[in-house]
């Protein structure tokens, strides 16, 4: 059994103990941040989602930049990105980070925060939509050719990656 530390970056200082304060993104802190795990021997760190947060695939990007070793855990909701340019972004992300990437499917829990992205689905509806997104994220990224799909949620004709992730058969979910 493989035993992982896995810790949970920001873009700036808060916590549940400290208010709020400065820039939203505060590109120092986060690669002091991310440094920091680094160091102290983490193995991942999860980069969370929010509705009002900033986008978290680009706080990795920016962590990757500036860290050697250090795995990124994106949290990520579907439904608000098409599955294809979400297989891509991680694939993208994994290529340039030489595999260092892992994906948190976060089906969405509170339907105040989902109603503020714009989804109004029911959680049952959401879990349904998530088991789709899923379906295609593993095809896409194992696909050998074209894949199309034709799902309640989805669909797509012949999309074919030319981006890959690192990471093989996929990227960790």
């Amino acid at each position: 059994m493989t035993v992982e530390f896995i810790g949970m970056i920001g873009a700036q200082h808060v916590s549940e103990i400290r208010a709020a304060d400065g820039p939203p993104v505060d590109p120092a802190f986060l690669r002091e941040f991310a440094r920091a795990h680094e160091e102290a021997g983490f193995d991942r760190v999860l980069i969370g989602y929010g509705s009002s947060s900033p986008e978290n695939t680009q706080l990795a990007a920016h962590a990757a930049a500036h860290t050697e070793r250090l795995g990124f855990l994106i949290a990520h909701r579907p439904g608000f990105v098409a599955p294809t340019l979400a297989a891509r972004t991680f694939a993208t992300a994994d290529q340039l980070t030489g595999g260092r990437i892992a994906v948190h499917i976060i089906t969405g829990g509170d339907d105040a925060d989902q109603r503020r992205d714009g989804d109004y689905l029911s959680k049952e509806e959401r879990y349904a939509r998530t088991d789709e997104y899923l379906d295609v994220l593993h095809r896409v990224w194992t696909a050998e050719g074209p894949v199309s799909h034709e799902g309640a949620h989805y669909r797509f004709e012949d999309y074919n990656a030319a981006v890959k992730p690192v990471q093989r058969p996929r990227i960790p979910l």
